[in-house]
């Protein structure tokens, strides 16, 4: 029964989608945009290929994995709304403020990590202990520097 199972599984997945389509593609990096995860999207629908497939379309093609990063990045800037959302529930007390800052950070976390050029955490270092003039160091400079940095670890 098992060997049965397994050909019909075997048999499903080979007649997935293996011929590069953009429009195709177009039309799931919708789906993701909108908040889908990609997996599912593409478990969605027969027409769609497997996960594998499109992550080998994905390496070959340019143009898909362009529109893919891009599409992303436009699912971190959708969940504002979802932020927005939750903020308003809130606001109505349907959520209480531990379960609102439980599913805000998770958020936040998410758009960090989707599009952190633009929703990441900005770092940015600052010494203002160095006097560098005509950039050349005293040996005095030298030292406070290394002793600086080793104090540091």
């Amino acid at each position: 029964m098992l060997n049965v199972l397994n050909n019909f599984v075997n048999l499903i997945i080979m007649a997935r989608l293996s011929e590069y389509n953009f429009e195709l593609c177009k039309t799931i990096c919708h789906e993701v945009v909108n908040g889908a995860n990609i997996k599912t999207v593409l478990k969605s629908k027969e027409e769609y290929p497997t996960f594998q497939t499109w992550c080998n379309w994905k390496r070959d093609k340019s143009e898909l994995f362009d529109l893919y990063i891009k599409s992303i990045q436009d699912k971190a800037e959708a969940l504002e709304e979802e932020m927005d959302m939750y903020r308003d529930m809130l606001l109505a007390k349907q959520i209480d403020p531990s379960t609102y800052n439980t599913l805000v950070q998770t958020l936040k976390w998410k758009m960090a990590k989707f599009y952190p050029k633009m929703f990441g955490e900005k770092n940015e270092v600052i010494n203002t202990n160095l006097n560098i003039d005509g950039g050349k160091l005293t040996d005095e400079e030298i030292k406070r520097i290394n002793y600086n940095i080793e104090k540091s670890y």
